[in-house]
């Protein structure tokens, strides 16, 4: 029996230490009195003492010893590291964390070696104590930290850039902007992120940015166009536009930065008082997109010009309130006053109004103006406010929808019989983009089918599919992300074909294809409108047909599918057109 005990327990320490060596975990026990009973041999990894410590019977304060002698010093907060440290005192404050129920550390072991220290005491008195490296772990969040500053570093210099620039994915969607980017089109980038240049710019000028991106992201050859742009608020930029293509294969990413030398530039060059010319551009400028919007100028003038001079002009500093329920009014007044350094918010109406006045009287925040929405209900009970702000009511005549129905009212006067037009205008429905619709048999060849196709799809791989094939077959085509982006595209391309999908969001295949069909029996004219299901049930044909389109087709599609619909319909029909 005597014989067989020391052979068990030898066993059961191999097992242990063999368990230490497959976690890469260092072990030590100590019984109640302080006295060393197992050690792993990993230990000896994490400090460089001498092997003999570290046998059973060894006292805790003797190892704690030998661990300072060999230099270590773990247990010291930061700032009392470069002081000298007292071989006594760290012992017993080693011994003092080493006596409580649980000790949890994260230590740091010379200049680059973390260890996680976890003590447990049981309630036998023994002591179980665990090092595990963590330095793999350190380093890599250190990593982190760093990439993560300088990601921050790095956008808050791109924000910064007086240049526009902007980065685009290998499927030409924005995945980055920057200020100056943004202030071309007058948005913010939650209006760009996500989305392609086909929904900020005009289909011709999208074709043609587009058309840059891919041949430098297929070819990898950098891009550069001089051009003048119009921005959203209607002044001239002037810039030299370069591309280059940078990431990994399969990873690619177009980075395009807009050099902006207006300040350089009148017309084709600018000229130094002695006649030499600063800025030489062969061919000039080449003009670009205009972002100006005519209508959103034509609203911001109405409500400005209802404001007192001063008002508008010396804001700077003041803090302006909005009371309105019209959303256009709201964001055109307040990012007038942002933009001329005011502090301005919007409320919906008066409860929301005087629920502000009062928690503004409390804090002891002085408001300098409230202007108020006549159409907002009862609007009268703010201007007699306790609070003395003083308040100036603007009319919402003519902003959002009721500055279309105006242009409406116009054109239905015009068409009148006193008006030389009015067999050619048309009325628009006041929710679609304003236009002038004239007789389209009267149109240049030019204007009528100057597309082919026009492909209604939201997925974008199925876009790219209808793209591939397309292209293979030498059709030209455009992509429309939703019903509505649909109709507006087919108002301005006049396609020989329409391929609709069924099922996208903001309007669905069924609504565009009304809304199609309804303008089309102001001109007389029929576009082909085939549509694309995911599914051949018998309803969804059914539908198809009522909304008064020609044909369907199934998807997954297929370049033999879509040249037999092309040829049943679009080809038809421009060898009518020529004949």
């Amino acid at each position: 029996m005597n014989d067989v005990a020391p052979s068990d327990a030898h066993i059961r320490s191999g097992m242990f230490e063999a368990a230490c060596d497959i976690l890469a975990a260092a072990v030590i026990v100590y019984d109640k009195n302080d006295r060393l009973v197992f050690a792993s041999r990993q230990v000896l990894r994490y400090f460089p003492i001498p092997a003999e410590t570290l046998v059973p019977g060894t006292r805790l304060r003797d190892v704690l010893g030998a661990i300072f002698d060999s230099g270590v010093r773990y247990g010291i907060s930061p700032d009392q590291r470069h002081k000298p440290v007292n071989r006594e005192e760290w012992i017993s404050a080693r011994i003092s964390a080493h006596w409580r129920e649980q000790y949890d550390a994260v230590e740091r072991l010379g200049r680059d070696r973390w260890i996680h220290f976890r003590k447990r005491r049981l309630p036998s008195g023994y002591n179980v104590t665990t090092f595990v490296d963590i330095s793999e772990q350190k380093k890599q969040e250190e990593q982190w930290r760093l990439d993560l500053e300088r990601i921050a570093l790095t956008e808050e210099i791109l924000e910064t850039l007086p240049s526009p620039m902007v980065v685009k994915d290998r499927n030409l969607a924005y995945i980055a902007v920057n200020r100056a980017f943004c202030a071309v089109y007058g948005t913010d980038p939650d209006s760009i992120l996500g989305r392609t240049v086909w929904a900020l710019a005009d289909a011709e000028s999208a074709d043609r940015i587009e058309a840059s991106d891919r041949s430098v992201l297929e070819t990898g050859e950098p891009y550069m166009l001089a051009e003048h742009i119009i921005r959203a608020d209607g002044s001239d930029l002037y810039v030299i536009t370069r591309k280059y293509r940078i990431g990994a294969p399969g990873h690619h990413a177009i980075v395009t930065v807009m050099e902006d030398v207006s300040a350089f530039v009148a017309g084709e060059r600018a000229m130094t008082d002695e006649g030499d010319a600063l800025l030489r551009v062969p061919g000039g400028f080449v003009p670009a997109q205009n972002c100006f919007d005519p209508v959103r100028d034509a609203e911001r003038r109405l409500l400005l010009d209802q404001l007192n001079r001063e008002d508008v002009t010396a804001v700077a500093g003041k803090r302006v309130l909005v009371v309105t329920g019209n959303p256009r009014i709201e964001e055109i007044l307040v990012d007038e006053f942002k933009a001329k350094d005011a502090d301005s918010c919007a409320v919906h109406s008066v409860r929301e109004c005087q629920a502000f006045l009062l928690h503004a009287a409390e804090q002891g925040i002085v408001l300098d103006l409230v202007i108020v929405d006549g159409d907002v209900p009862d609007h009268a009970a703010i201007r007699n406010n306790a609070y003395g702000v003083p308040v100036t009511v603007i009319s919402a005549e003519g902003i959002g929808s009721d500055f279309m129905r105006v242009l409406v009212e116009e054109h239905e006067l015009l068409s009148e019989d006193t008006s030389p037009l009015g067999d050619i205008l048309t009325p628009v429905p006041i929710s679609d983009d304003w236009y002038i619709a004239t007789d389209i048999t009267t149109m240049l060849p030019a204007a009528v089918g100057d597309v082919e196709v026009l492909v209604a799809e939201d997925n974008q791989i199925n876009q790219f599919v209808f793209s591939q094939i397309l292209e293979g077959l030498g059709i030209s085509h455009r992509i429309a992300e939703n019903g509505e982006e649909a109709v507006m595209l087919w108002r301005k391309h006049q396609p020989r074909l329409v391929l609709m999908d069924i099922a996208m969001p903001v309007m669905n295949g069924i609504d565009a294809a009304k809304e199609i069909r309804d303008a089309e029996k102001l001109t007389g004219t029929h576009t082909p409108i085939v549509a694309v299901t995911a599914q051949a049930l018998n309803v969804d044909m059914q539908n198809c047909m009522d909304a008064g389109m020609d044909d369907y087709i199934v998807k997954p599609v297929s370049p033999e599918m879509i040249e037999a619909v092309y040829r049943r319909y679009a080809a038809r029909k421009q060898e009518k057109s020529v004949a």
